[in-house]
């Protein structure tokens, strides 16, 4: 038996499909889309039928596609069972973790069916429905951190890929020893001061202000814009990761560097 699913059509409604200890793939990302970017299942349709505008829908679309490769790793490195099941019904198979390495796991997610013979076509005939395990999600949800509403330099890393791998290449740049300081306003490279595994970790804001040349005002009105690494709580005081704000300062250089 094979059906046509209209992409994201399952998440229109949240029909009740009985299977054993497993739910469907697509009421599990509608699970995880809620809780991690908040977007009701209800919505996909509409997020997905949106217009391309290098704005807000694209950012949406690229947030909800983020998740769906964050529970692809869950299926491809077998932390999470999946299983193939007829549709209308029939005998359920277990899916083999290495057939999730896909390039783009997205369709899976929009019909939450395959075909069982052209698993990688994802234009094929759908022959089966894709569930999950039930008990082995509901304990990955349930630990799992809730993204939470995204910083301004979040969205600006989802809106523009360029920009999120310049910043994965500035951290890189942190984590393998050269470091980047600024004083006065200049930018400049200079060898690390810290030996490796040496040195703070955490910086108060005297040593942010005194690292990157800026005062402390500006670093937390920047902060409160999402453009300048947040800080972490300790009990009463604050402090900055280092190697988040040596690669802001790298990145800084960076675009110095581009104009």
């Amino acid at each position: 038996m094979s059906t046509t699913i209209p992409p994201w059509s399952p998440y229109e409604g949240r029909p009740s499909l009985v299977s054993k200890g497993r739910k469907t793939l697509t009421a599990a990302f509608a699970d995880v889309v809620q809780s991690r970017a908040g977007f009701p299942s209800y919505e996909l349709p509409d997020i997905f039928a949106a217009p391309n505008d290098e704005g807000e829908n694209d950012a949406a679309r690229d947030l909800v596609r983020l998740n769906a490769e964050h529970l692809v790793r869950m299926f491809a490195n077998g932390r999470l069972a999946t299983f193939a099941r007829p549709l209308g019904g029939g005998e359920v198979v277990g899916i083999d973790a290495g057939l999730w390495e896909l390039d783009d796991p997205l369709p899976r997610f929009a019909t939450g069916a395959f075909n069982v013979e052209r698993w990688t076509d994802p234009g094929a005939p759908l022959t089966h429905r894709i569930f999950v395990d039930d008990a082995q999600f509901d304990e990955w949800l349930a630990a799992l951190k809730p993204l939470g509403p995204l910083t301004a330099r979040q969205v600006e890393e989802i809106v523009d890929p360029q920009l999120r791998a310049a910043r994965v290449v500035a951290a890189r740049r942190v984590n393998l020893g050269p470091t980047v300081k600024a004083g006065s306003g200049e930018l400049r490279i200079a060898a690390s001061s810290d030996p490796p595994g040496v040195g703070p970790m955490l910086l108060s804001i005297d040593e942010v202000s005194e690292l990157i040349g800026r005062s402390q005002s500006s670093i937390y009105e920047d902060e409160k814009k999402g453009v300048f690494p947040e800080r972490l709580k300790l009990g009463s005081s604050s402090r900055w990761r280092k190697d988040e704000v040596l690669a802001w300062i790298e990145e800084q250089s960076a675009k110095r560097g581009g104009r």
